[in-house]
C-alpha cells in the first residue's frame, strides 16, 4: 500500500556522484555536441517536457576507428577481436556505423570519475609500466596500455554522444556494441573497465532533467553504475546477473535495494549457476516491465552483456541467443511504452567472440530496428570467420541467429535446481521492489504494464486547486468513476490513465475503493480485495494514495476510516520499499513510520515481517486490523 509519502510533502534529494544540475550545460562540451533546434515536445507521465523523437530505420550503431584500440593486449579476454565479426554480421543485417567513436572531454568524465582518478589514468597511458594504482596493474584484470585514456574515453564518448542524439531527438535508439563498461568505479578501474559509460550516459541524461531507467543484463552485476547512481532517486537499476557468490564481482545481492529516498530504485535479481534461459527470461519478464510502469522513465539505458551464454568461457549461466534477443525486445518494449522511445544500449561482456557476441549483438539491433532475424546467418559471413574462429577454438560460427533450445544442452537435475532457486529469488524480489497493487492487478489480469487505456478525462487537463476542500466517497461505484479521472501520482502505475483502467477492472472483480473527489479528479484512493469466506473471511488493503498536492492534510486518515467502516471480518496491511512516490519520495524510514503511524490510528496491530523478505527489505512490515 503506497502510503508511506501521504503524509509530508515529498522533497527530492539532490544526485550525490558528480551530477552536475540539471539546468546547467557543461561547460566542456565540444561544438559538435551543442543541442541542435528542438523538435516539438511531449508530456510524460511525471509532467517533464521532453523532445519527440521521429521513427528511424534502426538504432543509431556506435563504431568507428578508436573502438579497437580498447585493447589489453592479446591474451586479454576482453578482446577488440570480436569488432571483426561482430560488426560484419551488423553490416550484412544493413546496420551501417553512423557514430564514431571519439574521446569524452574531463569535464564529461567528472560526471562519474574523479579528478584525481583522471591523473592516474592518464599517467598509466603515458607509461604503463608503473606501480599498481586505482585498480589498474600489469598482473590484474586491467593492465595498463599505452594511449590507455584516450581509448576509455573514446567509449565513453561514444555513448555520451549517443545519448545527446537520442535527448536531442535525432534518433530514437542508440547502440553501441564496445560500450557497456558497467564496473568501473568513481576511483578506480574494476573488471576490464576504465570508464563507466553506462553511468557516465546516464549522468548526462539526468543533468537534462531525464528519469533513467537502466537494465544490466550482463552475466556479471552491474556494480560501477549502482555505486555511481545509487543515491539519486531518479535513476532505477536493475541487474540480472549470476550469483555474488560464486561470480566477480561478488556483490550484487537481493538485499543491496539503496538507501534513504533512493532505496527502492536499486534492483539487483542473482541468479544460481547453471540457470538456463527459461528461468532467466522469465525474471526479466516478472520484473522489468512493472517496475518500468511504476517508476515511469523518460529514457532507458541497457547493457546486453553476451557473457551470460551457455558456451562463455568466464561464467556459469546457461542463457541462450534466443532468449537475449527476446530480452532486448522486452527492453525497447518498455522504452516505447514508458519512454517515448528514447533506448541506448550498449553491448558490455562476452568472451566466445565468434559463435555467441556477433550473433546477441545483431538481435540487440534488430530488436531496436522491430525487425525480425533472418531464418539463417550469412552463409559469406560464416565462411570469412570460420578458419580464425577454429583458431581460436570457437568454431564453427552457428548457422542461425538463435540457438537450439538450452543451447543443444541437456537439462539435468543441476540445472532444474539452479533454476528453481533463481525463479524463487525473482519471486522474493517481486514482493519487496513492486507495489502490492501492480502484484495483484499482474496476478489477477486487471493490468498488464504494456496496455494503453485512454483516460476518462484527458492527462493534460489542469490538476484539480488544493484549495477546494475533497468530498470523500466511501464506496466509489461503477457509475461514477466513468465520470472521474484519476490525479497524477495517486497509485501506481506512473500513467494515471492506466490506473484508471487498473481501478475500474478491479472493482469488477470485487476490489472496494474509496476515493477523494475534487473537481472531477480522484486525488486520493483506498483499495481492498476480499480474502477467504464466511467467518474466517477478510480483506486486503492494497492501495491507499493521495496525490501530492493534497498530503500532509490528513486525508489519508479520514479515506481510510472511511473505507473500512463497512469493511466485513479482519483487514490485513503490509509495507515494503516499494510503496513511494517514485518521481519524489521521502526517505525509507520517514516513509515506514507515516505508514505505521496511519495504520496504527486506524486500529492496525503492526509487526515486523520475518524470513526473507526481512533480509531483502528490513523496513518492511505487516499488520492487521481485527474484526469489528
Amino acid at each position: 500500500m503506497p502510503i508511506g509519502d501521504v503524509g509530508c510533502p515529498a522533497r527530492q534529494q539532490a544526485p550525490k556522484a558528480r551530477i552536475l544540475d540539471v539546468q546547467d550545460r557543461d561547460p566542456g562540451a565540444r561544438a559538435d555536441a551543442q543541442l541542435v533546434q528542438q523538435r516539438p515536445r511531449v508530456g510524460s507521465f511525471h509532467g517533464a517536457i521532453l523532445p519527440s523523437v521521429p521513427t528511424a530505420a534502426g538504432p543509431l550503431l556506435v563504431f568507428g576507428p578508436r573502438s579497437p584500440t580498447y585493447d589489453f593486449g592479446s591474451a586479454h579476454p576482453l578482446t577488440p577481436r570480436r569488432f571483426g565479426p561482430g560488426i560484419d554480421l551488423l553490416r550484412a543485417l544493413g546496420a551501417e556505423p553512423g557514430l564514431a567513436p571519439e574521446p569524452a572531454p574531463d569535464e564529461e568524465l567528472l560526471l562519474a570519475h574523479t579528478a584525481r582518478y583522471l591523473e592516474v589514468v592518464r599517467r598509466f597511458s603515458r607509461d604503463p609500466f608503473g606501480e599498481p594504482e586505482a585498480g589498474i596493474g600489469q598482473f590484474g584484470d586491467d593492465p595498463p596500455f599505452a594511449g590507455m585514456h584516450e581509448a576509455a574515453a573514446a567509449v565513453a564518448g561514444g555513448s555520451l554522444r549517443a545519448m545527446e542524439a537520442i535527448l536531442r531527438g535525432d534518433v530514437e535508439h542508440g547502440f553501441h556494441p564496445g560500450g557497456g563498461l558497467h564496473h568501473a568505479m568513481p576511483d578506480r578501474a574494476s573488471g576490464f573497465c576504465i570508464y563507466d559509460d553506462p553511468a557516465l550516459a546516464i549522468a548526462l541524461a539526468r543533468r537534462a532533467g531525464m528519469r533513467v531507467l537502466y537494465v544490466d543484463l550482463d552475466v556479471h552485476h552491474g556494480d560501477g553504475v549502482q555505486a555511481i547512481h545509487a543515491s539519486d532517486p531518479g535513476v532505477m537499476t536493475i541487474s540480472f546477473h549470476e550469483s555474488g557468490l560464486y561470480l566477480f564481482p561478488g556483490s550484487g545481492f537481493a538485499s543491496e535495494v539503496g538507501e534513504g529516498t533512493a532505496a527502492g530504485t536499486v534492483v539487483n535479481v542473482p541468479m544460481e549457476p547453471f540457470t538456463g534461459e527459461d528461468a532467466w527470461l522469465a525474471a526479466v519478464n516478472s520484473i522489468v516491465p512493472a517496475l518500468a510502469a511504476a517508476f515511469g522513465p523518460d529514457v532507458v539505458v541497457s547493457q546486453h552483456g553476451a557473457d551470460s551464454h551457455a558456451w562463455d568461457p568466464l561464467a556459469h549461466l546457461q542463457v541462450t541467443t534466443t532468449a537475449m534477443g527476446r530480452a532486448a525486445r522486452l527492453v525497447d518494449q518498455v522504452a516505447h511504452r514508458f519512454a517515448g522511445g528514447r533506448w541506448l544500449a550498449t553491448g558490455g561482456g562476452g568472451y566466445d567472440v565468434y559463435r555467441v557476441v556477433p550473433r546477441a549483438w545483431a538481435l540487440t539491433w534488430l530488436a531496436g530496428a522491430h525487425r525480425e532475424a533472418p531464418a539463417a546467418t550469412p552463409e559469406s559471413w560464416r565462411e570469412r570467420w570460420v578458419s580464425e574462429a577454429t583458431s581460436y577454438g570457437q568454431s564453427p560460427p552457428p548457422a542461425t541467429f538463435d540457438d537450439e533450445p538450452n543451447a543443444g544442452l541437456a537439462t539435468d537435475l543441476r540445472q532444474r535446481s539452479a533454476e528453481a532457486e533463481s525463479l524463487g529469488t525473482a519471486r522474493l524480489l517481486r514482493r519487496v521492489v513492486i507495489p502490492r497493487l501492480l502484484q495483484l492487478a499482474e496476478d489477477r489480469e486487471w493490468w498488464t504494464p504494456f496496455e494503453d487505456e485512454p483516460s476518462p478525462a484527458s492527462n493534460d487537463a489542469a490538476a484539480p486547486g488544493a484549495s477546494a476542500t475533497p468530498t470523500v466517497i466511501d464506496r466509489l461505484s461503477h457509475e461514477s468513476i466513468g465520470r472521474l479521472s484519476l490525479a497524477a501520482r495517486v497509485i501506481s502505475p506512473l500513467d494515471p490513465a492506466a490506473g484508471h483502467a487498473l481501478i475500474t477492472r478491479a472493482m469488477a472483480d470485487g476490489a472496494q475503493v474509496s476515493a477523494a473527489v475534487a473537481d472531477a479528479s480522484i486525488v486520493a484512493v483506498a483499495i481492498s480485495i476480499p480474502r477467504g469466506e464466511g467467518r474466517d473471511g477478510g480483506n486486503e488493503l492494497v492501495a491507499l494514495g493521495v496525490a501530492p498536492e493534497w498530503r500532509r492534510r490528513g486525508l489519508a486518515g479520514r479515506l481510510l476510516e472511511g473505507h473500512l467502516a463497512t469493511a466485513e471480518g479482519w483487514v490485513d496491511a503490509s509495507f515494503t520499499l516499494a510503496e513511494r512516490d517514485p518521481v519524489d519520495p521521502l526517505p525509507l524510514e520517514l516513509r515506514r513510520d507515516i505508514a505505521h503511524s496511519v495504520l496504527e490510528h486506524a486500529g492496525f496491530e503492526s509487526r515486523a515481517l520475518e524470513g526473507d523478505v526481512s533480509r531483502v527489505d528490513r523496513s518492511a512490515f505487516s499488520a492487521r486490523r481485527p474484526a469489528q
